[in-house]
């Protein structure tokens, strides 16, 4: 009986082992069963936040697409008033030349008419004046030719 006993304490033995083994697989599968779980969860805080950051990709994207339209329209809006400043410097220039123009012809013309004028005045003057030295010599002859005490006798 000693074979028989012998194979049943191996038997025992080996049974006592399996199901050691079992209990580890056991708790092996349970922990793999809760890493797979957890596993799960993180796979959907992954997918959350990738998800998220997509969203924030395209966000920006449109950002920047928005912000480079808004650039180019303000640069196309700095070059149309550039060109507008530059066309009314251009045309205050124009017009100040021209009224500078203006300024200098009428300047001459009235420059030319007061020595007109100041040549019609001096010769009106030095008319009156050789009248005035005519009638004053003239009287001047008369008085001469005259006796002073005939004078004073039509006076009296």
């Amino acid at each position: 009986m000693l074979p028989d006993e012998q194979e049943v304490q191996d038997l025992k033995l080996d049974m006592g082992l399996l199901k050691k083994d079992v209990e580890w697989t056991n708790e092996i599968c349970h922990k793999l069963s809760e890493s797979i779980d957890k596993l799960q969860e993180v796979n959907v805080s992954i997918l959350r936040m990738i998800t998220l950051h997509e969203q924030k990709h395209d966000q920006h994207e449109k950002s920047e697409k928005d912000m480079k339209d808004d650039i180019k329209e303000l640069h196309s809006r700095i070059t149309t008033v550039t060109r507008e400043l530059h066309e009314r410097i251009d045309q205050v220039e124009k017009h100040i030349t021209d009224r500078l123009d203006d300024i200098r012809s009428d300047l001459a013309t009235h420059k030319q008419q007061d020595k007109k004028t100041i040549i019609t005045e001096l010769s009106e003057v030095e008319r009156w004046k050789w009248i005035i030295l005519g009638a004053v010599m003239s009287a001047g002859f008369i008085l001469g030719k005259l006796e002073l005490s005939s004078i004073l006798s039509f006076i009296k």
